[in-house]
């Protein structure tokens, strides 16, 4: 009889051998073929844990990316903001300057007679002002500032209005404000000058020409006079 059992088991086992399956030994004896399927199932348990894991900490990278992004982009876009602002401020305060209002007192009339006294000393000239009550008749006959009302002017060959206005009012092109004049001991000499503002900048117009209509002015070319009449006039 245990002769028999032998040669079954030995049977058996050269058969599973052959055929390729597994032989397991346990407490319910001799067991054929694969392992269970529970011990399949955990491996693959494990495998979806870790990928899982690997997605989630993935979305998680990307997360962070955008959430970077985002901070960079409203950075940038503060950025450009304040350049703008700045460039707007800056804009403003040009047009403000170019802007400025023009004034004429009697502060800056004062400084401009002491200024005159001073330059046309030391070129040996004496100069007489319009007070704005006593006229000023030069050696060809033109009394100022009544011409400027009774002729017609030409500055660089063309027509231009002129007018005594102290206080920058009216719509001549040119408003004197001051008026200077210094008559020569020879004939027919005379050296009128005239402190005006042309579109709202100050500039020293000179006659010096015979008693005619028009009357034929010009730009100084005495770049003193000139300069310190436009820095009393800007101060």
């Amino acid at each position: 009889m245990n002769k028999k059992i032998l040669v079954g088991v030995s049977i058996a086992l050269v058969a599973g051998t052959l055929s390729g399956c597994g032989i397991h030994f346990d407490k319910e004896g001799i067991r054929f073929g694969s392992q269970t399927k529970s011990e399949k199932v955990k491996p693959q348990k494990q495998s979806s844990n870790k990928i899982n894991q690997s997605s989630s900490s993935q979305s998680s990278s990307e997360d962070k990316k955008t959430i970077k992004k985002e901070k960079l982009k409203k950075t940038k876009k503060k950025t450009v903001k304040k350049s703008t602002k700045k460039k707007i401020t800056k804009k403003t305060k040009k047009k403000k300057s170019k802007t400025r209002n023009v004034t004429w007192n009697a502060t800056k009339d004062q400084a401009l007679a002491d200024f005159i006294t001073n330059w046309s000393a030391g070129i040996n000239q004496a100069y007489q002002k319009y007070d704005g009550v006593q006229a000023l008749k030069t050696n060809v006959g033109t009394i100022y500032p009544d011409v400027l009302s009774q002729r017609q002017f030409i500055i660089n060959g063309q027509a231009v209005t002129l007018s005594w206005s102290p206080n920058l009012t009216g719509n001549a092109e040119y408003k004197v404000v001051a008026i200077y004049n210094d008559n020569f001991k020879e004939a027919n000499m005379h050296y009128t000058y005239l402190f005006c503002f042309h579109n709202k900048k100050p500039i020293v117009l000179l006659d010096q020409g015979g008693n005619t209509n028009p009357i034929t002015l010009i730009k100084t070319k005495n770049s003193n006079l000139q300069a310190g009449f436009k820095k009393i006039a800007n101060s």
